[in-house]
């Protein structure tokens, strides 16, 4: 992954606003539902604080507070259940993998892991983060992940496209456009053409206005109308038909119908 802008020599681009768990499930799941169709696009990840493919909840800021579901339910790969206890038992973070958290240890070394183990918060954002790295990697060189740090303050759909408009002013240009932010209650959403406390979407993720489905506008995560308590399996679940949706209306779309 590197930094970016999303414009690219007219290469599809598509801009998540805000860069934690949600945006990598989704991006994670764009990535592995198009790489075997060899499209060409970018994934920008824009993040106010940079904490990409962790967000608040699992930047490891809580010190070693667990989560509250088990490594059987966490995998970021739905047809990979055991992705998650596999990586920790690999011990893909020597300097944070020590003892059993659930006998109140700092983490968990890799034996000890199992179906049921609670990991640390922030060995989970190291396991995002790391995964979204390894499938970027995987779907080179058709897609690329880039990142930018900066806060995003609207979204809207702009000239068959998407813009993002950032607090410096810029706005930056895309094919389309996700907006992840997490809880509205604590962190609001920007300004979008579908407005409310929680934007309000489809089933597959597009977001929703008085005149229809927003064509290049979706949402991912807590930051949906009434899913302010989304767990990762939920989100999980958002993201894997949002990227059915992207790849089938936005880059599958041939070049001149965008």
């Amino acid at each position: 992954m590197g930094d970016a802008a999303a414009d690219h020599g007219g290469v599809p681009a598509i801009a998540f606003v805000g860069g934690g768990a949600g945006a990598a499930l989704a991006a994670i799941a764009l990535l592995r539902a198009t790489t075997w169709l060899r499209l060409a696009y970018r994934i920008l990840l824009i993040d106010e604080y940079g904490r990409f493919a962790r967000g608040r909840p699992y930047d490891g800021a809580g010190g070693e507070c667990l989560l509250e579901i088990p490594v059987k339910h966490m995998s970021a790969l739905p047809d990979r259940p055991c992705h998650l206890m596999e990586w920790a038992r690999a011990g893909r973070t020597p300097g944070r993998l020590r003892g059993d958290p659930n006998a109140g240890g700092t983490a968990l070394a890799s034996p000890v892991c199992g179906p049921e183990t609670l990991l640390p918060r922030g060995v989970y954002g190291d396991y995002l983060a790391d995964t979204l790295a390894a499938t970027a990697a995987w779907a080179s060189p058709y897609a690329s992940v880039h990142t930018r740090a900066a806060r995003a303050v609207a979204v809207g759909a702009d000239s068959g496209g998407a813009a993002v408009r950032l607090a410096s002013g810029e706005r930056v240009a895309a094919t389309a456009a996700v907006v992840a932010t997490g809880d509205p209650a604590v962190t609001p959403p920007p300004v979008a053409d579908a407005a409310g406390a929680g934007l309000a979407v489809c089933a597959c993720g597009a977001l929703t206005t008085a005149a229809g489905e927003a064509d290049r506008l979706f949402a991912v995560g807590a930051v949906r109308r009434g899913e302010a308590d989304a767990t990762v399996p939920r989100i999980r679940e958002q993201a894997e038909a949002l990227a059915q949706r992207i790849a089938d209306t936005v880059l599958r779309t041939p070049p001149g119908r965008r």
